[in-house]
């Protein structure tokens, strides 16, 4: 679609019910389409209110929540914004995000909990903190824009034609990382993603201290419980060396291992089967006995080709 000039007209194109918003990326002449329009739903979504919701697609791959923010500032408020089809995103994570975001709708006004939040914060900068990524969508990829006033709506949809807007430009500047583009995000994500060793070593060090010493309270407690019945009079079985045993303290259990238990198995089995009743021991007997006899005189008659064919004739 090319850049439409001369036309006068009090409202922006539309297409398909879509309205077209040309968008210009800052030191690029190439013009960008947006095209959204009022979402509407046949079932009624808490999240997705369709009085106060617009549906946008054709987002650039870089798109952020902040950029949708400026690109409305002064004409709408945004209240949240639904990405669809972010890569490295799946049902269960926007799922997770959805239930996220239904249970802050429903407790709003619980200030106490993000009091607590801001408070447990730690800032110490000598420990590694998780890599924040800016996200990337799909090519052609949309979104849910969720503004904060139904009478906000009507500002965006009866926007007026004229100059192409600009797209929301990052500071070059900028010491967020969720402002990088280009090859400096990507060398920020793999420098950030390589901490120092020394750093490293410490985090894995205090990690292990941390590990060891549940362990060890876990050992205390079991020690604690073990003879010690309960209120019904039950003793707890805990495990001791190197879970291969349960004991009580005073009697312990061995577990067998797959050897042991095929062995035992294949014993058991021949037991039952081979000498449970008299008459099959007898059978058993008489059974060798005629091999063995069978066995005594093929090898005899072998012996007897033997020496037959070592005889010398002359004539």
């Amino acid at each position: 679609m090319g850049t439409k000039k001369g036309k006068k007209s009090s409202g922006l194109d539309e297409v398909g019910g879509y309205k077209v918003l040309p968008v210009q990326f800052s030191g690029k002449e190439a013009v960008h389409y947006l095209y959204f329009r009022q979402h509407s739903s046949n079932k009624e979504d808490i999240l997705k209110p369709s009085d106060r919701t617009i549906f946008m697609t054709n987002l650039p791959a870089d798109t952020t929540e902040r950029d949708i923010r400026r690109l409305f500032q002064g004409m709408a408020r945004i209240a949240r914004v639904v990405f669809h089809r972010v890569v490295g995103h799946d049902v269960i994570k926007t799922a997770a995000a959805d239930a996220r975001m239904m249970g802050e709708l429903a407790s709003a006004m619980a200030d106490a909990e993000s009091t607590k939040s801001k408070k447990s914060k730690n800032t110490d900068d000598d420990k590694l903190k998780p890599v924040p990524r800016s996200q990337l969508l799909e090519s052609g990829s949309s979104a849910h824009i969720v503004l904060l006033e139904a009478g906000e709506l009507t500002n965006v949809m009866s926007m007026k034609a004229g100059t192409i807007t600009e797209w929301p430009s990052r500071d070059s500047d900028s010491t967020n990382p969720l402002d990088y583009r280009g090859v400096s995000r990507y060398l920020y994500e793999h420098r950030a993603a390589r901490p120092p060793l020394d750093l490293l070593k410490a985090e894995v060090d205090s990690f292990m201290a941390k590990f060891e010493e549940s362990q060890y309270e876990r050992d205390r407690m079991l020690a604690q419980q073990q003879n010690v019945p309960d209120a019904d009079g039950f003793v707890t079985v805990v495990r001791r060396g190197r879970h291969t045993k349960n004991t009580d303290g005073a009697v312990s259990v061995k577990v067998l291992s797959a050897d042991d238990a095929r062995e035992a198995g294949a014993k058991k089995k021949d037991v039952v089967f081979g000498n449970m009743y008299k008459f099959q021991m007898r059978e058993r007997k008489n059974n060798q006995l005629l091999e063995l006899r069978k066995k005594f005189e093929e090898d005899k008659d072998r012996i007897a080709r033997m020496r037959q064919a070592r005889q010398f004739r002359p004539y």
